[in-house]
């Protein structure tokens, strides 16, 4: 299931496919490059930070050779959206599809994370009810992609600016729980200074 910011506290077990082992550093590099190829929302109360999630799935997702599918809700119960790499197609939900327009974020967050497993070359994407193997957060796709969804929605220098995780989400157009964990992420790895109006969260992201 492609979603944003649901880590649970202290939850410690993959809930991915095992791929290639990377690093948060390498995942905020790529998160660099790929943002200016990506449009951006401005105007209407939105600032530059927040990525066009609709024009990602309907233009940006195109020319980079990928169609979209939309399957009802029934169809799809127990996972919002995925990819299937072979034929280059990204299936979403109904409902996921119609939040756009309504800027729902975890509807933006899930175009991103199925954008990122695209990126990274994911070759099987997970979702609920399919059988883990024994890995490490490193080499977990589903922490891949939800770290890369992340430092792409929320760049280093928004978070920096942003005075609390409630106006990053706002600014980004995230929730303000996905935008507290990036804060949090973040500061422990002495990448900004604490917000003064921010209590970090307790939540592991099982690698440091």
């Amino acid at each position: 299931m492609t979603t944003l910011g649901t880590a649970k506290k202290g939850a410690r077990t993959p809930s991915g496919m095992k791929v290639a082992p990377t690093s948060y550093d390498k995942l905020e590099r790529a998160a660099k490059d790929l943002r200016p190829l990506l449009p951006t929302l401005s105007g209407m109360g939105w600032s530059s930070s927040a990525i066009d999630c609709v024009r990602v799935l309907e233009q940006t997702l195109p020319q980079a050779g990928y169609n979209y599918m939309i399957e009802d809700v029934e169809d799809l119960k127990d996972c919002a959206a995925f990819t299937i790499p072979e034929r280059n197609v990204v299936v979403l939900r109904e409902d996921v599809y119609e939040g756009l327009f309504d800027d729902s974020p975890f509807s933006r967050s899930t175009v991103i994370h199925e954008l990122a497993h695209i990126v990274l070359r994911h070759h099987v994407t997970l979702h609920r009810g399919a059988i883990l193997g024994q890995h490490q957060f490193c080499e977990d796709s589903e922490w891949q992609a939800k770290a890369l969804t992340a430092a792409v929605m929320m760049p280093v220098d928004a978070c920096r600016s942003a005075r609390s995780a409630h106006e990053l989400a706002e600014a980004c157009g995230t929730s303000s729980q996905a935008a507290g964990y990036r804060i949090d992420n973040l500061v422990r790895r002495g990448l900004i200074k604490p917000k003064p109006q921010h209590g970090l969260f307790d939540v592991s992201f099982g690698q440091e």
